[in-house]
């Protein structure tokens, strides 16, 4: 059933700027604050009034802004750097995955199967067991299967997902009611696996997941109102301030909405309304709607995005090739991966929807699959009406390295995870690309190399950490926290603290067309800001991941505080 519901009577809450005369609300003084414009821009205090920033400078001269009602932070020389913004994540599955088996911190397979059976343990009344996190690498033909899940062979239905959302492992009761079989094919973007002799091994990718996932109780309101709330406040625990969701309906949008509406909503949001080979043209039309609807104007929240998906994921052999996987003979039927959608289909959808003013997402995680993307923005540009557009290509984990000089020349902004290459969970996803594809493997400082935008995200909850600071670590050092591998994987691709940061920050803000007013510390943007434990710039870059946020302020308020 369609939700309906009028933006005339949802308040729209626009800036609350003060008058330049006011005394500040907050001040942060005796600190290093990265105001993000270049490599070297720092100051020592900033002034908050109502929402925004309104003055940067020495703490000396801050200070004497202060009035009887300031509240001062001394810093204590702590860094200071506007808030994270999380450009690509599924804030609502990740939401309720926190109330799920979770499995995103696992390092083993004895792991999975030690959390999952504490999790029945601790909530016996629940009739299906969901979760999410395993990886790939955990198994030998990279798959789960009824055998190493034998010990989840129990009366319930069980089904938990990879880390990555595009495979899924269902116990033997969890296929029985599903009514998968030996004989079962599924026809369209997936695979039901079966084993030498025929039979369901447990394992499910893409689309053949709905056989077994659309059993699953549905959440419903209160839960995800609930959901919501544990995982807000996790994002402002690790500074994420802002962020731009990859997938949605409008039953999703009205969720962030309500919370608006109540005064709960603390952190800034960007909806993209999910489109495929079955939307309609009635949905369309909604979207389009919606989009008008709400605008631009509002701080808090915008729908003006779409999110297709061309391919699957390397790992499963699903995201699209140029050539065939290295791990498998050129005549399988999965050699070359799969597309999600026809190629006519897609470009008349995304020619369709530049036209009305979308910004565009498309996961594209294969060369192919790229390479697919880039025909369809570019066409599109060729021949709908000339305007500023700020299209993304999302993960873009291997590339044709002649498609690299294609991001700038179009304006095209890439969009990736770089917590998706931390080298200790790369393993099955090499053997797939193979030698000598390697190299162009989340290309990161090539693409930065070539003038091109570049933007980071978690993709939570298809990634191992949430935490943007476990991204920079993996983006700036190519090792996992624990040094491996020596010698960095792909070290070509290393990028800079200040690039990396930028990637988090201000371009995020740059791909919603929010650059004026949030992801630098600047006067009179928004005051969104984050102290963190140690300063990026100068601790030891092995040492990224161990630093903490201490404080997440949001439109001029403190609403984390690490004890």
């Amino acid at each position: 059933m369609r939700i309906l519901f009028l933006f005339t009577l949802i308040p729209l809450l626009f800036w609350n700027c003060k008058s330049q005369t006011d005394p500040p609300t907050l001040i942060l003084a005796n600190g290093k604050i990265w105001t993000g414009e270049g490599p070297d821009t720092f100051a020592e205090a900033v002034a908050i009034t109502g929402n925004t920033i309104s003055k940067i400078g020495d703490s000396k001269s801050i200070l004497e802004l202060a009035g009887s009602n300031t509240e001062i932070i001394d810093l204590h020389g702590k860094l200071v750097t506007a808030g994270f913004n999380d450009a690509h994540i599924h804030f609502l599955g990740g939401s309720l995955g926190l109330t799920q088996v979770d499995l995103l911190a696992t390092t083993s397979l004895e792991q999975v199967i030690a959390i999952t059976k504490a999790f029945i343990e601790k909530n016996p009344e629940k009739d299906w067991i969901t979760g999410r996190g395993w990886q790939y690498t955990y198994y030998s033909s990279g798959l789960p299967d009824h055998q190493s899940m034998k010990a989840l062979d129990i009366g319930k239905p069980i089904f938990l997902r990879a880390y990555d959302g595009h495979s899924a492992y269902a116990n033997p009761k969890a296929l029985e009611l599903a009514g998968i079989t030996s004989s079962s094919v599924f026809e369209g973007f997936g695979e039901v696996v079966k084993d030498s002799k025929g039979n369901p091994t447990g394992a499910l990718k893409e689309g053949a997941m709905g056989l077994v996932g659309d059993l699953v109780p549905a959440p419903s309101y209160d839960d995800k109102m609930k959901a919501l709330k544990k995982g807000m406040e996790l994002a402002a625990s690790l500074g994420i301030t802002s962020i731009q969701n990859a997938s949605g309906s409008e039953e999703e949008l009205k969720l962030y909405l309500d919370l608006m509406k109540k005064g709960e909503l603390n952190v800034r949001y960007a909806a993209a309304f999910s489109v495929g080979e079955k939307s309609t043209a009635e949905e369309l039309t909604r979207f389009n709607f919606l989009k008008d609807s709400l605008g631009a104007k509002n701080p808090w929240i915008r729908a003006d995005a779409i999110k297709f998906m061309i391919d699957g994921v390397i790992e499963s052999h699903t995201a699209a090739m140029l050539d065939h996987y290295s791990d498998l003979l050129p005549d399988d039927e999965l050699a070359l991966g799969m597309l999600n959608i026809s190629s006519v289909k897609y470009q008349n959808l995304v020619k369709e929807l530049d036209a009305k003013g979308f910004r565009l997402y498309t996961h594209a995680i294969g060369d192919r699959g790229v390479r697919e993307v880039f025909s369809a923005y570019e066409k599109a540009v060729q021949e709908n009406s000339f305007r500023e557009r700020r299209h993304r290509i999302e993960h873009i984990e291997t590339l044709s390295p002649d498609d690299i000089p294609r991001f700038a020349a179009s304006g095209i902004v890439a969009s990736m995870q770089p917590i998706h290459a931390d080298p200790a969970t790369v393993g099955v996803w090499s053997k797939a690309i193979g030698e000598e594809r390697i190299p162009w493997s989340f290309a990161w400082n090539s693409i930065l190399s070539s003038g091109a935008k570049l933007v980071f995200s978690s993709d939570w909850p298809a990634c191992i950490s949430l935490d943007p600071i476990r991204g920079i670590h993996v983006a700036v050092n190519r090792r996992d926290p624990f040094g491996f591998p020596e010698s960095a994987w792909i070290p070509k691709e290393k990028i800079s603290i200040y690039e990396a940061l930028k990637a988090y920050t201000s371009q995020g803000a740059f791909s919603s067309f929010e650059e004026n007013q949030k992801g630098l510390i600047r006067e009179g943007y928004l005051a969104d800001l984050i102290v963190l434990s140690e300063d990026l710039f100068t601790i030891d870059p092995m040492k990224i991941h161990e630093v903490k946020v201490k404080t997440t302020i949001i439109d001029g308020k403190v609403i984390f505080e690490r004890k």
